[in-house]
């Protein structure tokens, strides 16, 4: 959706002004009502859900795509990483002769041909495209690992649930409520009041390719506040058919300062209120006393029950 990118674009701009407009924007196409699909593989776990408004939000590492929430290297050359071509210039200017140094720092390629220059004035005794590759390696090395840091950095301060935007998704009935057994419970959106928790919903964007963090962190591209969230906000496009929204949230969001987090929070998720869903759809393939339990809590607070079915019109609740 064209909306979708308008808005990244403006809740990761550094211009003045362009946060609000993002979160106006957001809110002008949040659904009235999202969907998250559950199992009744622990009743108890979901009758606070029903009942008492709970959901779980997750750690990234727990989801069923391993790169979710991910940075992804794009390049396999460091040249497009690096920024400081300049600091380089000022550091080889009095070594390489004029000539040499225009031909190295006028190519596109100057980074190979810098290496290569270095391997060359060596004075070691090895061959010299071995020394250039080792150099290569060791700095794509380094970038690697700060791709690896904040990759960990991500999954282990942020948590986060996921929603959907139908009810009839058949691949997400089987795929999140274990083949049909389990239920979809929706949320009315326009009834949460809490302006926090509205506007760290956000909509995932579908892409050919995860962002590069290195890349957007070495380039100075992205505002430190939305740094973060902006991998959380990306998957690949094998998953669009998700139609996902997230609730995302930070270690802030519960403590005031790093010294009160406690040492257990970086390794497992975190249960939070939410809302009372507005309705219960159930599987069209619950088991009997499963139903009965769903059905009897929705009656006790007055929450709507629908089933699905597989009619000749294709799934429909009733």
């Amino acid at each position: 959706m064209d909306w979708i990118d308008d808005f990244i674009k403006l809740y990761s701009s550094k211009e003045k002004g362009d946060f609000t407009k993002a979160l106006e924007l957001k809110r002008e196409h949040i659904p009235n009502k999202l969907y998250r699909y559950r199992t009744t593989g622990n009743l108890e776990y979901l009758k606070g859900e029903i009942c008492d408004g709970e959901i779980f939000l997750s750690l990234p590492s727990e989801m069923n795509d391993p790169f979710d929430s991910h940075s992804v290297l794009g390049e396999k050359h460091p040249a497009p990483y690096i920024q400081s071509k300049d600091e380089y210039m000022s550091r080889f200017k009095d070594i390489m002769d004029k000539d040499t140094f225009d031909k190295i720092f006028d190519d596109d390629n100057w980074f190979e041909l810098m290496s290569l220059f270095t391997a060359e004035n060596s004075g070691s005794s090895h061959n010299v495209n071995a020394i250039k590759e080792s150099i290569i390696y060791a700095t794509m090395k380094m970038l690697e690992d700060m791709n690896t840091t904040l990759n960990d950095t991500i999954n282990k301060s942020y948590r986060f649930a996921c929603f959907t935007e139908k009810s009839t998704n058949l691949p997400m009935w089987n795929h999140y409520a274990n083949e049909h057994t389990g239920v979809c419970l929706e949320y009315d959106i326009s009834t949460i009041y809490d302006v926090f928790i509205i506007n760290r919903l956000f909509p995932i964007k579908y892409t050919e390719k995860l962002p590069d963090g290195t890349l957007l962190a070495t380039h100075h591209k992205i505002n430190e506040f939305a740094f973060l969230d902006y991998f959380l906000m990306h998957k690949l496009k094998d998953w669009s058919y998700e139609a996902e929204w997230r609730l995302i949230l930070c270690p802030g969001t519960w403590f005031n300062s790093l010294g009160e987090v406690p040492k257990d929070y970086w390794h497992k998720g975190k249960k939070i209120k939410f809302a009372v869903p507005s309705k219960v759809i159930l599987g069209t393939k619950i088991k009997e006393f499963d139903e009965e339990k769903i059905r009897k809590w929705c009656k006790e607070h007055n929450i709507p029950v629908q089933k699905m079915k597989c009619t000749e019109y294709g799934l429909t609740a009733e």
